[in-house]
């Protein structure tokens, strides 16, 4: 979770260091305030495109740093290790698992981005920053009647896996469908192929070796070249042995065999010398035999010398090694008997592709039940959280029907967000029945349904509860605060019924000062947070009434716990 955020020099923030705590806190203050560049700088470090706008007047740079506790978060320190962006021995059980991201950007434009004081590209920072906050804006609603939004919701309650096999399954049977297309369309290409392949076949071809291997070609070459300088070197060694090294041993037996029988300890050094000896004896035989059998082939050695030279010409032009030729070679005969066989080939690739669209249409089929089960679980748990926000009688439905004739790698679905707001009405399509607060409310309903789906720590809402009110707003704040007891939630909320239900309280104000504006963020205690709550309940002057109310609806929070 997030446990600190400081802030230099961003918007109207000239220094500000904040310390979040687990559980739901929430972020007050008056109108213009600044409540919203809390999160806009959050924003920047965890990956947001950089603007110099954002920079204070007056300043050089920005310099955003967040501090993220991964003690819960095994899967995130292992992307941080497996990019080299953290230490394992600096992770022990004895030393919490944190995360330091440090985004800074200048006059100039450019932008600098750390994680634990490692440079990365903005885009890894987005990555990272994603896999640690969730930031749900005000108008998360209007993207609600778009189709790919739908879909996207409902697979990230119902789960992944069986989406992923899926684009698996369109992806192999797309890349054959293609090749099957391509080899059908293009006859002209196909035969020019063919003269090309015949061709260089027939470079092997006349190369005629013999079937020997390129190895054995070049071992005999080294052999036949070096011929005179083998037999020189080998009646060098012959003379060497006959009359120096098996004389020598010879001489030595006798006198090792009399020690031998004064002093046994030495019958291991007689066995040696006497092993020698037969060593000696075999290794002068066997040059004796290989220099007596070599004989000076220049006819053979220029054969070689051909066959070596054309060998390295085919070797450059295939750009491969010698020693591969034999796999290029057959790789090029395979080839040309598919394209000289097309009716077969088309009907090889054709049986493929038709295997394939089996598969993939057994994978969408079985994505398809998973979408309708999780589509109905979704839709009561929306339609019953309606009741509890003013649309009492509203239903919620989510329909998945087959509408793709080809496949496609999200599946053959398609799938409509259907809602009635009144009972007794038939559910339509949700943009066109609607209005914009109930948008917001069934916008904020769906997204804390599908927040267990989701293993990203830190929650934040900025302003989602805009348009409600009264015992409504209470109702969604109690909701973010069942939220907060599971995951950190962070949120920007105009209403004392939200702001009651916190567990904690930041309060953001500005001020203006020698003609330079500038916003602070302060921790509330809780009487701090009694009369803040009263400031939102009855204005700018507190009385003991609001302030009564406050705490009654501070108490009321606590005991619903």
């Amino acid at each position: 979770m997030l446990t600190n955020l400081h802030i230099r020099h961003f918007a109207i923030i000239d220094s500000s260091e904040l310390e979040f705590s687990s559980g739901m806190t929430a972020l007050t203050g008056e109108t213009g305030a600044g409540k919203s560049i809390l999160l806009d700088a959050l924003g920047l470090v965890l990956g947001a495109r950089a603007n110099t706008d954002s920079i204070q007047q007056g300043a050089n740079r920005a310099d955003i740093t967040a501090t993220f506790s991964l003690d819960a978060l095994p899967h995130v320190l292992a992307w941080l290790l497996e990019h080299e962006l953290t230490d394992e021995a600096d992770n022990t059980a004895d030393v919490p698992a944190e995360c330091l991201v440090r985004r800074t950007v200048s006059a100039n434009g450019k932008s600098r981005a750390t994680v634990n004081e490692v440079p990365v590209s903005v885009q890894t920072l987005k990555i990272l920053g994603e896999k640690l906050v969730s930031i749900q804006g005000q108008h998360a609603y209007q993207t609600l009647g778009n189709a790919t939004a739908q879909r996207a919701l409902l697979d990230k309650y119902a789960g992944t896996e069986q989406l992923v096999k899926v684009g698996k399954a369109h992806d192999a049977w797309h890349k054959t469908h293609h090749a099957l297309l391509d080899f059908t369309k293009n006859s002209r290409d196909r035969e020019q192929r063919i003269d090309l392949i015949r061709f260089q076949v027939q470079e092997f071809d006349d190369l005629d070796i013999g079937g020997e291997s390129v190895d054995n070609i070049e071992s005999e070459h080294r052999w036949l070249a070096n011929s005179e300088r083998i037999l020189a070197l080998s009646q060098e060694t012959l003379e060497a042995i006959d009359d120096t090294a098996s004389p020598a041993l010879n001489r030595s037996i006798p006198a090792l065999t009399e020690l031998v029988g004064i002093d046994e300890r030495l019958r291991e050094a007689l066995d040696l010398v006497e092993s020698a000896g037969i060593q000696i004896a075999e290794a002068s035989q066997l040059i004796r035999s290989t220099s007596g059998n070599m004989e000076h082939d220049g006819s053979r050695l220029a054969w070689l010398d051909q066959k070596l030279a054309a060998l390295h010409r085919l070797a450059r032009k295939h750009q491969c090694a010698m020693n591969e030729l034999a796999e290029v070679e057959n790789a090029l005969r395979d080839e040309l008997d598919t394209l000289s066989s097309p009716d077969q080939a088309i009907d090889q690739l054709q049986a493929e592709v038709d295997a394939l669209r089996a598969i993939y249409d057994t994978e969408s089929a079985k994505l398809t039940r998973h979408r309708r089960k999780h589509a109905k679980a979704l839709g009561k748990i929306v339609t019953d959280a309606m009741q509890s926000l003013n649309m009492t009688g509203g239903e919620f439905q989510i329909n998945v029907s087959n509408e793709h004739s080809e496949p496609h790698p999200l599946g053959m679905d398609n799938i409509a967000f259907l809602v009635s707001t009144n009972p007794g009405v038939a559910p339509a399509a949700l943009s066109k029945i609607a209005s914009g607060g109930e948008l917001s409310r069934i916008s904020l309903c769906l997204q804390l349904a599908t927040i267990e789906t989701q293993p990203v720590p830190t929650l934040i809402f900025d302003e989602v509860d805009a348009g409600v009110g009264g015992a409504v707003a209470e109702t969604v704040g109690q909701l973010l605060r069942r939220v907060g007891n599971r995951a950190q939630v962070i949120c920007v909320t105009h209403l004392p019924q939200v702001a009651a239900q916190a567990h904690n309280h930041l309060l953001i104000a500005k001020q203006v000062s020698a003609g330079k504006t500038s916003t602070s963020v302060q921790p509330l205690n809780k009487k701090a947070t009694k009369d803040e709550i009263a400031r939102m309940l009855g204005g700018a002057k507190l009385t003991a009434k609001t302030r009564q109310h406050a705490q009654e609806m501070l108490n009321a929070a606590a005991e619903a716990d």
